[in-house]
């Protein structure tokens, strides 16, 4: 069998094992085979269960789909993706979860880095690869993940960030292939195909499920005061330009 030049894929998504999302792992076999996929990283908050599920899934219906066991950490250092796991890593200390990670050979991946992150700095340069663009991040927040992965010369990748499954074909990577897959992305050549970005509607759909899930009030109350700010700085902003002219 001829070995492919090029590995195509999918990096940080999320499944109904997630706490805010409601995608079936089905989806993800029907999003392999629709855009003929090599691999998927699927990775939910702080459990290893959907890429479990989707691997058990894989091995029956698509053996040829690789899917490494990943999962997207909280960190008292903000939010950390591990792949290639062999067991959950239950550690919040950010110095710890690392030390962990490697301990497995785990490859680390920093997910949208201006977004929920105190000091990306310090984090990009423990991870391997940067996500740069990220479907739900601002183009600014995507901007300043350009900047920083140049400054710190780190591989680089873009992701979905997928909670519904209509985004999940927003973002499908090219990975050159070096012989296996953790080798191509930590050297290999890294690109996309046309991304788009997420509407606003299905983060705010993300968060009700979180609340739903979490059955925590405090989200939506928390939502629609945001609302209202961004409404009361619009109208600000239209009455000043009503002023000027």
């Amino acid at each position: 069998m001829i070995s492919k030049k090029v590995l195509r894929g999918v990096i940080h998504c999320h499944s109904r094992y997630s706490y805010d999302s409601v995608i079936p792992v089905a989806s993800y076999l029907r999003l392999a085979t629709t855009h003929s996929l090599d691999f998927i990283i699927l990775t939910d908050h702080e459990t290893l269960d959907g890429s479990l599920r989707l691997r058990e899934a894989a091995a029956r219906y698509m053996p040829s789909l690789q899917v490494p066991i990943a999962a997207e950490y909280c960190t008292d250092h903000g939010d950390i993706i591990a792949a290639f796991l062999t067991e959950d890593i239950p550690v919040p200390e950010y110095e710890l979860f690392v030390c962990r990670a490697r301990a497995q050979n785990a490859l680390l991946l920093l997910p949208h880095p201006y977004d929920g992150h105190h000091v990306p700095e310090r984090l990009a340069a423990e991870c391997d690869v940067i996500e740069v663009f990220n479907s739900r991040s601002t183009d600014e927040q995507n901007r300043l993940a350009v900047q920083l992965a140049s400054e710190y010369r780190k591989p680089v990748y873009a992701a979905s960030d997928a909670h519904l499954s209509r985004s999940l074909p927003r973002v499908i990577l090219e990975v050159e292939n070096l012989g296996d897959l953790r080798n191509s992305l930590l050297a290999g050549k890294i690109g996309w195909l046309g991304v788009s970005k997420t509407p606003k509607w299905e983060a705010v759909a993300s968060q009700m499920i979180k609340a739903w899930i979490r059955r925590d009030a405090k989200i939506p109350m928390r939502l629609a005061a945001h609302g209202l700010y961004q409404l009361a700085k619009r109208c600000s902003r239209l009455r000043a330009t009503t002023r000027r002219a």
